[in-house]
């Protein structure tokens, strides 16, 4: 492409983006926390959360990086993107919140230059696959030419195999809509030419029925703006696994892992399959690849560093230096069950659906421990102090023992963190899990409170509240009581912007103070169990 011609398609896609302006969300995945965890289970010495340099290619309107600016002020932040309309909004946004460590650019990622200098996290999540094979090589380039020593770059983007078929549906809709110039009606259309297939090949018509069928859902379920930039852009170049790698080294750089760590686990295949896998492909690349073919994978986000980094795959204690732990596990019991003293407990993570069953009486322990903490992560150091004082026997005595439990635990936690059951950080939480006496969430979602229900709470995740919850949050600001938020409450009922309703009492038989004051009560319960708390 010339580069005539490559302005033309940059400036055809900063278009598209101001007209249908894609949504400007967190995206855990992609939070340098995650990041530096893999770092450090292989070796890596990341550099710390709290004095960082990040920059995100993509940032639309700085959704992703605005919180991470106000949760981490002594680190800098750095976000680009084509959509001046984008652009521009986030810039409000930052300046309303009187942040000063973060800067977002309308540019091209072929325009970093030297002097923006090094960044210890680089993130690019939702472009890659969306953009012309030459922009793709400028975005390994800047991950080549400024990530730092130990700097770790994200990048996601779609895969074959999985795309294979999502590609030939995307193909129908393009050919539907090829001669349509509003965004809005190639939507429309695009979304009626898969009703007309989806009726017209019953899903019970073999494996073409059922896999039109199928997609037909999930696309269902997506917003517009999804379905526009997912399958209706000018661009979408999925590709291997291993070729995204060969591209990568090209660059200088290596694969390191995924941000998801539980996907790099083999141990979640049936066994024959997981001993096939280590066998025919020891090498981690070509062992990933293999895993893509069994899954059918269609969408990755890889973490790559420098190629002469030196990465260790071999998990043991000294990775659980400085980390912290948090999950909640289930107990699975069979109906009519009763448990028996002894007998092995099998737990199951609720969101990942990852089980695990032990009989070790020091793992219960330590699930007991995660549940009450959490969503608070715990260090690894007071899960295994807390381990020792439930010894009874002296055992604690023997420096051999202690060091041979240490191991045993860590050992335990670091195949729950790979499978999926537990999640583990090298930094400690952002929130609290305490009712705090004068409530204070983010300025963030403070911010957002005021006109969408759809908030980015402290562990960087998006979380929907109640009406109730959405007109209180502005008001949480760490100035104000329960007393003090009931009278505003009040004030709120008064105004008529709030009805508050007491279920299966008359308003007159009822104090309206304790009305308030339990819905007040309530708010916060909720609140603190979606992490909107700050912990300090």
């Amino acid at each position: 492409m010339s580069s005539a011609e490559n302005m033309q398609s940059l400036a055809e896609e900063e278009y598209s983006y101001d007209v249908v302006p894609y949504p400007s969300h967190p995206f855990r995945q992609s939070h340098p926390e995650r990041l530096a965890t893999v770092g450090h289970l292989f070796g890596m010495k990341p550099a710390p959360l709290e004095s960082c340099r990040v920059l995100e290619i993509g940032c639309a309107a700085g959704g992703n990086l605005i919180p991470m600016a106000e949760m981490f002020p002594d680190s800098t932040y750095l976000g680009v993107d084509l959509s001046k309309k984008q652009i521009d909004s986030g810039l409000q946004n930052i300046s309303a919140l009187g942040l000063t460590n973060i800067e977002l650019k309308q540019m091209d990622c072929a325009d970093i230059d030297d002097s923006m200098g090094k960044f210890d996290y680089i993130i690019c999540h939702g472009v890659f696959s969306w953009v012309a094979t030459d922009v793709q090589d400028k975005i390994l380039a800047v991950c080549q030419n400024h990530l730092s020593e130990n700097g770790i770059a994200y990048i996601s983007y779609n895969t074959y195999p999985g795309w294979h078929f999502r590609g030939m549906i995307r193909d129908m809709m393009t050919f539907h809509v090829r001669n349509l110039t509003d965004a809005n009606r190639q939507i429309h259309q695009a979304r009626a030419l898969l009703e007309f297939l989806a009726k017209s090949v019953s899903s019970d018509k073999g494996a073409y029925g059922a896999m039109l069928n199928n997609e037909l859902q999930l696309i269902r379920k997506q917003s517009d703006n999804y379905l526009f930039h997912e399958h209706l852009e000018k661009e979408n170049q999925p590709l291997y696994f291993y070729e995204f790698c060969e591209r990568a080294r090209d660059y200088a750089l290596q694969y390191l892992g995924e941000s998801q760590l539980s996907t790099m686990w083999i141990g979640n295949f049936p066994k024959e399959v997981a001993e096939t896998l280590e066998r025919i492909a020891p090498e981690i690349v070509e062992r990933e690849q293999y895993a893509d073919f069994v899954r059918n994978r269609t969408f990755r986000q890889t973490l790559i560093c420098h190629k002469d980094v030196k990465i260790s795959r071999a998990l043991r204690l000294e990775s659980l230096e400085g980390a912290y732990v948090s999950g909640y596990l289930d107990e699975q019991v069979k109906p009519g069950e009763q448990p028996q003293p002894g007998q092995p407990k099998t737990f199951v993570n609720p969101r990942t659906q990852q089980t695990m069953a032990t009989q070790d009486p020091l793992i219960h322990s330590l699930v007991q421990q995660l549940r009450e903490a959490f969503p608070r992560a715990v260090s690894f150091e007071d899960l295994f102090q807390a381990t020792l004082d439930k010894l009874v026997d002296g055992v604690i005595a023997d420096a051999t023992k202690i060091e041979a439990l240490k191991r045993s635990l860590g050992a335990n936690v670091i195949h729950m963190a790979v499978s999926g059951i537990v999640e583990l950080q090298y930094s400690p939480s952002q929130f609290t899990t305490e009712i705090p006496e004068f409530p204070k969430t983010t300025a963030v979602a403070r911010m957002q409170a005021v006109s969408t229900n759809r908030l980015t709470n402290c562990r960087h995740d998006s979380v929907t509240v109640d009406d109730l919850s959405r007109h209180m949050v502005p008001l949480m600001d760490g100035t104000r009581n329960r007393v003090q938020l009931a009278e505003e409450l009040q004030r709120l009922v008064d105004e008529g912007k709030l009805v508050i309703h007491q279920k299966g009492e008359k308003k007159e038989d009822i104090s309206m103070d304790l009305v308030l004051q339990g819905a007040i009560d309530e708010v916060l319960t909720r609140l603190t169990r979606l992490s909107m708390f700050c912990a300090s």
